[in-house]
């Protein structure tokens, strides 16, 4: 079977795509197969958030991984935009995590005292320095955190806009052809099946989101992957400045005046269907969250399918055999980790060090 690309990257999100573009950046063949249309799942159903702080306590996994990328994203959506002719859109807001009740502002607490512990740029507000910078907050908010460095993206835009940049970088993309398996020599994976044809190549990397665990063949077995549906509401909106999260939804305006409003986590297999009750409960947050939203226009709701592991932490590396490498399991991470999910991959598939510690996501945690 004769090699057609030094590395085959199944799947077509903004996972996948960004890892064909820095490997055809670097001189690599690629070929990437996707089974619907790039970039037609997750993400572009996100909200685009670029927060690793959101969360971040001692014991976060992905602290070190989010804050990397978010620093490469300021010149990867330059760089992108530049290669594609499309703006993703990255704005420089920053997060302001709003909190009620003895419970709440005691997390709050804590996650600002590690944050300012780690060198971290965060700011503990009270109920009236948070409403100093969002006029618009409902009267049941006591405190905030404000994170100034977090930031947001189109991820709609910038997924279309890489599918350009990384075909125009040199890699075939092969929309509508779904992989149907791996193809094996010698205990090595030496290509892919698809479109009932076998496609050879030095590598392959599965990106392939929730359907990761869908791809296997010569006794492999599948990466653990599951989808978690996520809803979300977008509105006409002007009211909040910063990306706002609250314990039961968060809001992300966009440049263009529309308001993002999520989001569910629900397991219900791949079934991406938008219900009215998700649909009225994150509204009632919102509004709960910032009244102003009563009348606001409602544009649309969709819904879209994040990939899980089996642990909940995203799957970057080698797989159990040679030529087998993972980059999935991003659950509610994919957006903010793409830069330095392609990086890492690409620098290891040239037989680098990743120049980061990716102990907590080695695929081979499942074998």
């Amino acid at each position: 079977m004769p090699r057609s690309a030094d590395v085959i990257v199944v799947g077509g999100g903004i996972i996948g795509l960004s890892i064909a573009r820095e490997a055809a950046r670097n001189g690599l063949a690629v070929r990437l197969f996707e089974r619907g249309q790039p970039g037609c799942e997750a993400s572009s159903a996100a909200a685009g958030m670029l927060c690793p702080q959101l969360d971040a306590e001692a014991s976060d996994p992905l602290l070190a991984l989010g804050l990397a990328s978010r620093d490469l994203y300021p010149g990867f959506a330059r760089d992108v935009r530049d290669e594609s002719g499309t703006d993703p859109c990255l704005m420089d807001h920053g997060t302001l995590r709003v909190a009620a009740g003895p419970e709440g502002l005691s997390l709050l607490d804590r996650l600002h005292a590690f944050q300012r512990s780690a060198g971290l740029p965060a700011e503990r507000l009270d109920a009236r320095e948070a409403r100093r910078m969002e006029g618009a907050l409902g009267g049941g908010v006591e405190g905030a955190l404000f994170l100034p460095e977090d930031r947001s993206i189109d991820n709609a835009r910038l997924v279309s806009a890489l599918a350009v940049a990384a075909a125009r970088a040199g890699a075939l993309i092969h929309a509508g052809c779904p992989v149907t398996g791996l193809r094996m020599e010698g205990g090595r994976v030496v290509g892919v099946e698809a479109g009932a044809e076998a496609h050879a190549a030095g590598a392959v990397v599965i990106a392939a989101g929730a359907w990761s665990g869908e791809i296997a063949g010569g006794g492999l077995a599948p990466v653990p992957a599951a989808p978690v549906r996520g809803q979300m509401v977008c509105v006409r909106s002007s009211a909040v400045r910063n990306a706002v999260a609250g314990d039961a939804c968060y809001l992300v305006p966009r440049g263009d005046g529309r308001l993002l409003v999520g989001s569910t986590m629900e397991r219900v297999g791949f079934d991406k269907s938008v219900t009215a009750e998700a649909v009225a409960r994150l509204t009632a947050a919102a509004i709960d969250l910032v009244p102003a939203l009563r009348d606001a226009a409602f544009l649309q709701a969709w819904a879209g399918l994040r990939p899980a592991s089996g642990d909940e932490l995203p799957v970057i590396g080698s797989g159990p055999a040679a030529g087998l490498w993972y980059a999935c399991g991003h659950l509610r991470n994919g957006i903010l980790l793409a830069p330095i999910t392609a990086l890492v991959i690409v620098r290891l598939l040239r037989g680098e060090s990743p120049g980061i510690d990716l102990t907590p996501f080695d695929p081979r945690r499942f074998v």
